[in-house]
C-alpha cells in the first residue's frame, strides 16, 4: 500500500495549524485548481470529531465525489480522516502536529490505494503517488501561509458563537465587529482592532471601483470593494464607527479620472497621510 509522508514547519501555535487543517473552507481554497467543493456533511467551518464530509472535485478531467469521516481525534496533537465512500479502494490520511522551537512541526501519513487490483498497483506507483504528493504539498502550502498570517487569526475568530444581528451581502454584523465572507474563507474583524483606513480608486477601463484597505493592529490588511454586495450598508456602519476626514470624501475621489486618488480616512493614533502611508507601504 503506497504511503506518502510530508513534513511541513509551521511558525504557529499547534492549536492554529490543527484546526485550519480542519477548516473546510480553507481546503477549498486550498484546492483551488481542482474544484475541490463540500456538498455534503459539514460544509464548512472546522470538521470534528465523528464528522463526515463529501468532497466534490474534478481529477484528472473526472468530476467525482468522496465522503470522508474524522475517525480519531485529539485536539491539537493528532485527527484522522478516512475515506467512507470514493473511487480509491481505500484512503487513511493521518495529521500529526508536534510543538517545536518557534512553532509547529505539521506532519501527513497519508495511506492510499487505488482499485482494479495489479493495474491499480501499478497506477498508484507511477501516477498516483507524484499527484498526490503534488495535491498535498499545495494544500500545506496555503496552511502555512494563512496560520503565519494575522489572517489565521480572523479565520478561525470566525468560527466562535458570535451573536449576528444583521446581515447585508458579503457581510454579516456584531455588536464588536464583522464577518466577511469572500469565495472561500470566511473571517471575523474587530472594529476596535482596525488603525488606519485608506480609500483610492481602481481604473477598471470602463469604469471606476472605489476600494478600501483597512489595516488592523496585528498587521493584516483587510479590502473592501465597491463591488461588494452590502458595500452601501458596510461604509454606513463604518461611518457609525469612526470619524472620516473629509466626510465628503467619496466625491472627492471620484473627481480626477486615471488616478488612484489615495486618501487617508482615518488613523487611530492621529498620523498624516504621509506617516501612514510609510508605515503600511501603501
Amino acid at each position: 500500500m503506497p504511503v506518502i509522508e510530508l513534513e511541513t514547519i509551521i511558525h504557529a501555535a499547534a492549536e492554529t495549524c490543527f484546526d485550519l487543517s480542519r477548516s473546510i473552507d480553507l481546503h477549498s481554497l486550498s484546492t483551488a485548481q481542482t474544484n475541490e467543493k463540500a456538498v455534503g456533511g459539514r460544509t464548512s467551518g472546522l470538521i470534528g470529531a465523528g464528522e463526515t464530509v463529501t468532497w466534490q472535485a474534478t481529477h484528472f478531467g473526472v468530476r467525482q465525489k468522496l465522503t470522508s469521516k474524522i475517525t480519531a481525534y485529539n485536539r491539537p496533537v493528532h485527527f484522522r480522516d478516512e475515506q467512507l465512500q470514493g473511487a480509491f479502494r481505500f484512503i487513511k490520511h493521518d495529521h500529526y502536529f508536534h510543538k517545536v522551537e518557534n512553532g509547529t512541526l505539521m506532519k501527513d501519513v497519508f495511506c492510499f490505494q487505488s482499485p482494479l487490483g495489479m493495474l491499480g498497483r501499478l497506477v498508484d506507483a507511477v501516477i498516483m503517488k507524484r499527484y498526490l504528493t503534488r495535491f498535498l504539498t499545495e494544500r500545506n502550502k496555503v496552511i502555512k501561509v494563512v496560520a503565519e498570517s494575522a489572517m489565521g487569526m480572523h479565520v478561525l475568530n470566525a468560527e466562535q458563537k458570535l451573536e449576528v444581528l444583521e446581515c447585508a451581502g458579503v457581510f454579516s454584523y456584531t455588536n464588536q465587529g464583522f464577518l466577511l465572507q469572500e469565495k472561500y474563507l470566511r473571517s471575523y474583524y474587530y472594529w476596535s482592532d482596525i488603525e488606519t483606513i485608506f480609500a483610492y480608486k481602481r481604473d477598471l477601463i470602463t469604469t471606476d471601483e472605489i476600494c478600501l484597505d483597512l489595516f488592523t493592529k496585528n498587521g493584516s490588511c483587510i479590502t473592501v470593494e465597491e463591488s461588494y454586495p452590502g458595500w452601501e450598508r458596510f461604509l454606513k456602519k463604518m461611518s457609525d464607527r469612526f470619524l472620516f476626514t473629509p466626510e465628503d470624501w467619496e466625491q472627492k475621489l471620484m473627481q480626477s479620472s486615471f488616478q488612484t486618488n489615495l486618501t487617508l480616512l482615518f488613523d487611530r493614533t492621529g498620523r498624516s497621510m504621509e506617516a501612514a502611508i510609510a508605515v503600511y507601504d501603501t
